[in-house]
């Protein structure tokens, strides 16, 4: 599924390779002009969709689509690929899907029974063509923004290196996370959603870039005594117990002032430091490190496709620690700085891929209302 892009196109960057005999590859290979359709995936990305035209050696697609091949006298595919666009951008078939625990799916039926608008063949083929036209236009400025976006990343990870990885760097102790607590390591609670609930628990989505989003919570029916000890600390640090991806296990993020109060899950570690010690804001800045990084992934487990760190591993990562607090805050008002100037440039590059999303949304509606 990860072959179809957001932006409805095919990206051969990484691709999975299958037994399968002569009769199976030519059942399920594609043909340039075939239109894939993801019937199965999120509620958010069910009915992505993108046009095949070739690929250096045959190609076969999952149970996660449905092939589409038209009669190219009557409809071109490269228009019905646009019109499948327009539709998953509207959310038409995040509307009509069928949803289940994680998943989503639109039924062959349920797609085979949408009317389209059709012009002639020679207008859709117009049409299908000034939109590839305008959406390699668009496709330039998007990884213009994207291109800008990694260097503003890496700059960030420069800047980290160029204070870690110096020579002043290596003659700090490198001091176990255990010996630094102000009390033991601990994990949040664990309820399902419940929308009508008054309570909300931070999601594993929460944990981004090195901040704590409180935002991205969702409603849980807890008591008062359930949620006694479980609320986000200001100052306190959350990490990842877990995840199927093993870049993402153990990545931590400092807490701040709530607007309200938020619970945190199961899913994350509450890591509260001694003050006396080590600042926060340091262990959130030091946490991002490669070295800290390496470490807490070599501790990390896997088991039925999961990694996960506990918590006898996690409080022995190993960090670079100056002894004095101020050389500690000194490098945290140097860094935090940095590191504000490369965030707000890429919020504005967020905002620039927001809007280019809008301008394809505009482009497609145009074309299929009649004005393209």
């Amino acid at each position: 599924m990860n072959n179809v892009t957001s932006s409805c196109r095919l990206d051969w960057t990484s691709v999975v390779r299958v037994p399968a005999d002569a009769a199976t590859v030519e059942a399920f290979r594609l043909q340039p002009g075939d239109v894939l359709f993801n019937n199965t995936n999120s509620a958010e990305l069910v009915g992505k969709s993108a046009l095949f035209e070739g690929f250096d050696e045959p190609v076969v697609f999952s149970n996660h689509f449905t092939r589409v091949r038209t009669d190219d006298d009557q409809l071109a595919p490269e228009f019905l690929a646009a019109w499948f666009q327009e539709l998953w951008i509207s959310g038409l078939f995040q509307q009509i899907c069928h949803r289940w625990v994680g998943q989503a799916a639109v039924q062959r039926e349920r797609l085979l029974e949408l009317e389209m608008p059709l012009p002639d063949i020679r207008e859709q083929r117009r049409i299908a063509q000034a939109l590839r036209r305008q959406m390699a236009e668009v496709q330039r400025v998007r990884a213009a923004a994207e291109a800008q976006l990694e260097a503003s990343s890496a700059s960030g990870a420069a800047c980290l290196r160029k204070v870690f990885e110096g020579s002043t760097a290596a003659t700090w102790p490198r001091r176990r996370l255990v010996d630094l607590l102000a009390q033991p390591v601990k994990t949040g609670i664990s309820r399902p959603l419940a929308q009508a609930a008054s309570k909300r628990c931070l999601t594993l989505s929460a944990v981004r870039d090195g901040v704590l989003d409180l935002s991205a919570s969702k409603p849980v029916d807890v008591s008062d005594a359930e949620a006694e000890g479980n609320w986000v600390k200001p100052g306190a640090f959350y990490v990842v117990r877990g995840n199927g991806q093993l870049r993402l296990v153990g990545r931590g993020a400092l807490a701040s002032q709530a607007d309200r109060p938020v619970l945190y899950p199961d899913l994350l570690f509450e890591v509260v430091t001694d003050p006396h010690q080590i600042d926060s804001e340091y262990l959130g800045l030091v946490w991002q490190t490669e070295a800290v990084r390496r470490d807490v992934e070599r501790r990390a487990r896997t088991s039925a496709g999961i990694f996960k760190i506990n918590q006898a591993n996690l409080v022995e990562v190993l960090l670079p620690v100056p002894t004095n607090l101020e050389d500690q805050q000194r490098i945290v008002v140097i860094l935090t700085a940095q590191t504000q100037q490369a965030r707000r440039l890429q919020e504005a590059l967020a905002g620039v891929r927001t809007e280019i999303e809008c301008i394809v949304g505009a482009l497609l509606r145009r074309a299929f209302s009649g004005e393209s």
